[in-house]
C-alpha cells in the first residue's frame, strides 16, 4: 500500500518537474496568446485564399486601403460617434431596466409569473425583426437604432440577473425579512453585492447583442452611423467599402469584449475564484 502511494507521489512531481523543464520557445508556442495569434493568421489567410477565387470578395489589402480612405474622408469618427451615441443610450436603458426587473423577477413569484413569457418572446425575436419595427414604429432618426438596441439586449440582462438573484441564499433572505430589515436594504446590501457577476455576465451579452441590433437599424433606417455607411457602399457595389465598415465594426466589438468586458467579468467573479 505505502508502495503504491509512493509511485503515486513520485509520478505528480515527475511530471510537475518535465513541466517546468519544458523549454521557454515551446510554452510560448503553447500558449493562449500563441493560438489566438494562430487563429487569426488562419482567418487572415482563408480570408486571403477567398480574393484569390471570388472576384467579389475583396482582400484584406483592399479592405485596409478603403479604410484609410474612409478615415481621410472624415467620414468615420462622425458615423462611428454617432452609432456610439445610439447603442450607448439604448444599453443603459436596457440595463437600468433589466436589472430592476431581474431583481423582481428573482425575489417575486408574482413578478416572475408576469414578466416570463414577455421575456421568453424577446429572446425569441432576432434583432433584424426588431430593427424593421422600430424603423417602421419611429421613421429616419435616432430613436429607431435607440429603441432596437434596447429591445434586442434587455431580455439578456433580465434573464441573468432573475438567475442571479435566484441563487442567493434563502437562509439569508429569511433572515433579513425575520429581522424586518427594508425591502429598499434588503436588495442594496444583500441582493445587488451577490449578483454582481451575474450583471456582469448579462450586460455582456447586451453588449454583443445590442451591437448587432444597432448596426441593422441604422442599415434599414439610414440616417448616418456605422450601419448606414456599410450600406451605402454596398448599394454602390463597392465591397471593398462596405467590408471595411464591417471589419471596423466587428473589429471593435471584438477588442472590447476581449479588453474590457472580459477583464469585468474576471474581476466582478475573483471572489468565486479565490
Amino acid at each position: 500500500m505505502s508502495g503504491t502511494f509512493q509511485a503515486t507521489v513520485n509520478r505528480r512531481r515527475s511530471t510537475s518537474e518535465i513541466e517546468e523543464s519544458t523549454p521557454a520557445w515551446r510554452r510560448r508556442l503553447t500558449s493562449d496568446a500563441a493560438a489566438r495569434a494562430a487563429a487569426l493568421l488562419s482567418f487572415l489567410l482563408f480570408w486571403s485564399l477567398m480574393s484569390l477565387f471570388f472576384d467579389r470578395v475583396p482582400g484584406p489589402v483592399e479592405v485596409v486601403q478603403r479604410l484609410g480612405e474612409e478615415f481621410a474622408r472624415g467620414e468615420v469618427f462622425g458615423n462611428f460617434g454617432l452609432t456610439f451615441y445610439r447603442f450607448g443610450a439604448g444599453l443603459l436603458l436596457a440595463s437600468a431596466v433589466g436589472i430592476a426587473i431581474g431583481v423582481l423577477m428573482g425575489l417575486s413569484p408574482l413578478s416572475r409569473a408576469f414578466f416570463e413569457s414577455p421575456v421568453l418572446v424577446g429572446l425569441s425575436i432576432p434583432a433584424i425583426i426588431w430593427a424593421f419595427l422600430t424603423v417602421m414604429w419611429f421613421g429616419f432618426g435616432d430613436m429607431s437604432p435607440i429603441v432596437t438596441t434596447f429591445l434586442t439586449s434587455v431580455p439578456f440582462v433580465i434573464v441573468n440577473v432573475a438567475q442571479g438573484v435566484r441563487g442567493v441564499s434563502r437562509d439569508l433572505r429569511d433572515m433579513s425579512s425575520t429581522y424586518n430589515v427594508p425591502v429598499a436594504r434588503r436588495i442594496r446590501d444583500l441582493v445587488l453585492p451577490a449578483v454582481t457577476g451575474y450583471i456582469a455576465a448579462g450586460v455582456r451579452f447586451a453588449i454583443i447583442i445590442g451591437w448587432n441590433g444597432v448596426i441593422l437599424a441604422e442599415w434599414f433606417g439610414g440616417g448616418g452611423g456605422v450601419g448606414y455607411r456599410a450600406r451605402f457602399w454596398y448599394d454602390a457595389n463597392r465591397f471593398g467599402g462596405f467590408a471595411a465598415w464591417v471589419v471596423l465594426f466587428v473589429g471593435f466589438i471584438v477588442l472590447l469584449d476581449r479588453f474590457v468586458l472580459d477583464r469585468a467579468i474576471k474581476r466582478a467573479f475573483r471572489w468565486r475564484d479565490g
